[in-house]
């Protein structure tokens, strides 16, 4: 059945990317309306949805534009409500980067179930996204293809060139109590050496050690949650990307080096296939 949560639940943070600080309120969503951002901070809060055709920038994280209405790093708030299968939802906001928390998903979980998950009374369920054939996109070094299969599974390879992470890999079936318990904590993660160019580009000006894995020279420069957090946090990643298709997905996602501009290469071919009937709606 489809779900929301049943009460507000609100957050205070600061964005990794901006550096300022945000308010975000969760609030129940109706039937059939999808995961909807608002920006209070506007006049008439203007929303956009949290869609495909709504993407407007992919680089160091994904941002969502609808005419003035503007919301950036919107991944690991998606990855938390799609883990938990929520499918209808208000997310208001009170500036235009989402709150980071510690870098990972598991702040938005605790909120949601907090707000506690519910069903829609006497609302039909949501149809999935069955995948019936292999979908896929590549680039030259990096790669991601959905096969078919009875449940939602995702294995990511990464590898980190020039550096002593060397590659990681891991490959889990996402359910809630899988995605809170093992993917949800994973933090995002960056390079000790790109901090300084990432802030003359007015990037990362809002992350410390308390948000990020930090990656030196030859060691991490604080402690890791799982051995192999950089390849969950991959896959958190890759879980908010595909919530944007707009439904849950029935397949198995095996990708290679990919990010978030692949990620999305990914989504947008299912969402056409779903478009054009190639695909059960």
């Amino acid at each position: 059945m489809q779900q929301t949560i049943k009460t507000t639940t609100d957050y205070t943070g600061i964005g990794l990317h901006t550096g300022n600080k945000v308010h975000l309120r969760f609030c129940p969503g109706l039937p059939d309306t999808g995961i909807i951002f608002f920006r209070v901070d506007l006049p008439d809060s203007p929303c956009v949805p949290a869609r495909i055709e709504y993407i407007d920038n992919t680089y160091r994280g994904v941002s969502l534009r609808n005419g003035l209405c503007e919301i950036k790093t919107i991944e690991h708030v998606l990855a938390a409500i799609n883990g938990l299968r929520i499918d209808n939802l208000i997310v208001e906001v009170s500036a235009p980067e989402l709150p980071t928390g510690d870098g990972s998903s598991q702040i938005f979980v605790e909120l949601l179930k907090k707000a506690e998950i519910v069903c829609h009374d006497g609302c039909e369920s949501k149809a999935s996204i069955k995948i019936l054939s292999p979908v896929w996109a590549s680039t030259e070094q990096s790669h991601i293809v959905i096969l078919p299969s009875e449940n939602y599974r995702i294995s990511f390879t990464l590898h980190l060139e020039d550096s002593f992470v060397g590659s990681q890999f891991a490959s889990f079936s996402i359910s809630p109590n899988v995605f809170e318990q093992e993917i949800a904590p994973a933090r995002t993660f960056g390079f000790f050496s790109e901090i300084e160019q990432l802030r003359q580009q007015g990037l990362a000006m809002g992350g410390s050690l308390e948000n990020a894995v930090v990656i030196g020279e030859s060691d991490f420069l604080n402690n890791l949650r799982f051995k192999d957090e950089l390849v969950r946090h991959k896959i958190l990643d890759l879980i908010g990307d595909l919530s944007l298709t707009g439904r849950r997905i029935l397949g198995h996602v095996i990708a290679v080096k990919s990010g978030h501009n692949l990620n999305l290469s990914l989504a947008r071919k299912i969402a056409d296939l779903v478009c054009c009937n190639a695909l059960p709606q």
